[in-house]
């Protein structure tokens, strides 16, 4: 086996939308997609081509590289990291490349806190996938054990010594052992939910002085502004991290700004409901929305209240209005996923609060090299 990098599409490429996906990136979000699917039991748990090349682009907070394990030759331009390259992209009908897949190995780094970090996501090619509940044959465990060392090398290259890596764990993921025998840490758990967006959703009942705020896509009055970047900072430092080495993010506008920026280069939207209280925003409840994926489907991010708040109601209130918020700007959503730390009581009880249904599990490992 060996590796190849898959170059990143050009901005302006992607921009106009007339390229196709290259073999490699088609196979790697098949590969993906069933790999999910077959966890989760959940066939919405996909993502479409052309937002794994929107990740591939680029931006001021995180770099993505991908890069494909195959057998045979591997002839092609010489990148930085001195492999073989081979188009994320190409001509609307042109050919592209086409290699023996063994598996895909996916890197991210971010580029604003946690500079030292990269999280991992190894893919096995579909010939290699086991069967649901099944274990990885001898060449599985094989390939599983090279794509994780070479993750780590390709790591060293790109100057990163705190490696993180998310696995399912209900089922076991298939690069678990591979992991683990690297010295990898199980440092957090998190449950898998999804809950039904009603398609009629009750109204809640306000209470006296309280007011509700609904921005689009991170569109916030300046006059607003400063209450929703200390409440998106203080969602970033309370959440539940278990033993993870973390960084907290501080939000100022400028990053909100880029924010909204990378959400139009993506063609992705979100929902931020907030509840305002004599003047001040005490609450948020936000969710996702990619034009790329499943039109039923959005994610809940977060849901923060402020701490001197907290207690009162608030974050099930805003969730409730962030349903009914949801239906009129996205009507054709169905369902909304989300996850939570199960020590995190209080984002338990607001999952069960709304019936979010159970899907998966998941931890985070990690090692520093």
């Amino acid at each position: 086996m060996r590796l190849i990098q898959v170059s990143p599409p050009a901005a302006t490429l992607v921009a106009a939308g007339a390229f196709d996906p290259s073999d490699v990136v088609r196979s790697f979000v098949f590969a993906s997609n069933l790999a999910a699917q077959e966890a989760t039991g959940d066939p919405a748990a996909s993502v479409a081509p052309e937002r794994v090349l929107n990740r591939l682009k680029g931006s001021t907070e995180s770099t993505t590289l991908l890069f494909a394990a195959v057998e045979g030759p591997a002839v092609g331009e010489v990148g930085e990291l001195g492999l073989p390259t081979t188009p994320a992209a190409v001509d609307p009908g042109a050919d592209s490349p086409l290699f023996d897949y063994r598996g895909f190995i996916l890197l991210t780094l971010p580029l604003l806190e946690e500079k030292g970090h990269a999280d991992i996501e190894l893919v096995l090619d579909v010939d290699l996938l086991p069967l649901p509940g099944e274990p990885l044959d001898l060449e599985g465990e094989e390939v599983a054990r090279w794509l994780a060392a070479q993750s780590l090398t390709l790591m060293g290259k790109l100057g990163r010594d705190v490696a993180q890596v998310g696995l399912t764990v209900e089922p076991e993921d298939p690069f678990l052992p591979a992991f683990r025998e690297l010295g990898f840490e199980c440092k957090h758990r998190e449950e898998q939910i999804v809950c039904s967006v009603p398609a009629d959703p009750a109204v809640p009942l306000l209470p006296h002085g309280l007011a509700v705020r609904v921005w689009e896509d991170y569109d916030i009055p300046d006059a607003e502004l400063p209450d929703v970047l200390e409440l998106l900072t203080v969602a970033g430092a309370d959440t539940c991290n278990g033993a993870l080495t973390v960084e907290p993010v501080v939000w100022t506008a400028e990053r909100l700004r880029d924010a909204a920026a990378r959400l139009r280069d993506r063609k992705a939207h979100t929902l931020l409901v907030g509840l305002e209280i004599e003047g001040r925003v005490v609450v948020l409840s936000e969710l996702a929305h990619q034009e790329h994926g499943d039109p039923e489907v959005a994610e809940w991010t977060l849901t923060v209240t402020a701490r001197d708040r907290r207690g009162e109601g608030l974050s099930r209130l805003a969730q409730l209005v962030a349903l009914r918020e949801v239906r009129r700007v996205w009507p054709e959503v169905t369902r909304a996923y989300g996850s939570f730390a199960p020590a995190d009581a209080p984002s338990a009880q607001l999952a069960q609060s709304l019936g979010a249904q159970r899907i998966s599990a998941a931890e985070a490992w990690e090692l520093k090299l």
